[in-house]
């Protein structure tokens, strides 16, 4: 448990962390009452969300692992139990969360996401493989790093066409105004991908395939890693 892992956080720190994490979406569903995390003193995201991992971190190492865990888990089967984690209609309603307005169901994803990348930093820490999500999880994730990443982008970029090719499939997007022709080709695999996207590979040295210009590949790769904040 006091392995260090990331952002000076050791095992213990860094399931605090996910505590910490979920709450905003918690507090959005009235699973817990409103604070920091939630932005209502009118602070930016970013600061309140640093603020409140800080607070939940301190808490916790006054408590057990093994009661750290057992919160994160309570909160989370709370979270998964919701009546907007298995209603269409409810899971659909955007709202802003953590800086992006997003369908709940995204906001769901996102959760996902970053249990999976922290998931993963434990393991690399403890040096104990973590499979990435199956499949059919894993393009979820894929295909919500896409929609978030065009965002980013916007339509001024210049216009990529990215490729995510690997286990489960091939899907191609072009990124930017949709101009002809393309001026790069850019083919990942998922799991590259998404953890570009987590800030847990260089976008100077992640895995890919680029055809056309270098630069506006490169644009698409560094403006991927930028908008990581896990």
């Amino acid at each position: 448990w006091g392995t260090p892992v990331v952002h000076d956080w050791d095992v213990h720190d860094t399931v605090a962390h996910l505590l910490a994490a979920d709450e905003p979406l918690a507090v959005r569903l009235g699973l817990r009452a409103p604070g920091a995390c939630d932005g209502v003193d009118g602070a930016p995201w970013r600061v309140a969300w640093a603020a409140r991992t800080e607070e939940v971190l301190a808490r916790e190492r006054g408590r057990t692992p093994a009661e750290t865990v057992a919160s994160w888990q309570s909160q989370a089967t709370a979270l998964l139990a919701s009546p907007e984690a298995h209603d269409p209609e409810l899971a659909g309603r955007a709202t802003k969360l953590m800086g992006a307005r997003l369908p709940l169901t995204d906001h769901f994803l996102v959760r996902a996401f970053e249990a999976w990348v922290h998931t993963d930093d434990i393991g690399r820490a403890l040096d104990t493989p973590v499979p990435p999500p199956r499949p059919a999880h894993l393009w979820q994730l894929v295909r919500l790093a896409v929609r978030i990443l065009e965002l980013a982008l916007g339509s001024k970029a210049p216009d990529v066409a990215l490729t995510v090719a690997g286990e489960g499939g091939e899907v191609s997007w072009i990124l930017g105004g949709g101009a002809e022709p393309v001026s790069a080709e850019l083919v990942l695999d998922p799991v590259d991908f998404c953890l570009l996207m987590g800030g847990r590979v260089d976008p100077a040295g992640v895995p890919k395939g680029v055809s056309g210009s270098e630069a506006a590949a490169s644009h698409v790769l560094t403006r991927a890693a930028s908008l990581a904040w896990l």
